[in-house]
């Protein structure tokens, strides 16, 4: 609980530095950008994916999480980031798709605050974080 507490004060004292820049939004989620059917779309297809994840890993400025193809396509990753940028803009996503071995990898990470604040924002994707 401490840890989470800290974590959202160093994300929240970021949060409060970067609101004076221009090029970087808050590190605060925008309750108001979703419709209420969006916000269902957002928990439903963040949950089929974050279900489908089987590997994780730290990197200096966020996570890495490798998801099953077989259980949650690269479509419907691409659906569920859609959504979450939309109330978050302060994440930088990136997908990758291997065509060889059809390997997928979610990339969550974004600059100094934001790798503390996931486990904040997303507690059930914080559960796929590396122990």
């Amino acid at each position: 609980m401490d840890i989470k507490i800290l974590a959202l004060a160093a994300a929240l004292a970021t949060s409060a530095i970067s609101a004076t820049s221009p090029s970087f939004p808050p590190i605060a989620c925008n309750m108001k950008a979703l419709t209420i059917e969006q916000r269902k779309q957002l928990e439903q297809i963040g949950d089929h994916v974050i279900s489908a994840v089987t590997e994780s890993r730290e990197l200096n400025d966020g996570y890495a999480f490798r998801v099953d193809p077989g259980q949650a396509s690269l479509m419907d990753v691409a659906r569920w980031l859609d959504l979450w940028r939309r109330c978050c803009p302060f994440y930088d996503f990136q997908i990758d798709f291997h065509a060889a071995d059809a390997s997928l990898w979610l990339t969550v990470k974004g600059r100094p605050g934001v790798k503390a604040y996931i486990p904040i924002d997303s507690p059930r994707l914080a559960s796929k974080l590396p122990k």
